[in-house]
């Protein structure tokens, strides 16, 4: 991933990391950190809403 996409994608999320640092000064290394802990974050709430999901009976649809 390059370093403007991971910029982009911290950006884009609602992390209030923005609001604090200049995320353009940060190392790759501090980068690299904040976009992995982004994605834990992600994988946590998915998980968390994929277990509440009510499972439905398999329809089928013609189209």
């Amino acid at each position: 991933m390059s370093r403007s996409y991971k910029i982009a994608l911290i950006l884009k999320s609602r992390s209030s990391l923005p609001v604090y640092k200049d995320l353009a000064k940060l190392s790759d290394h501090e980068l690299d950190q904040q976009v992995h802990s982004l994605f834990q974050q992600m994988r946590c709430n998915e998980s968390s809403v994929i277990a509440r999901m009510v499972l439905r009976q398999p329809t089928f649809s013609l189209n």
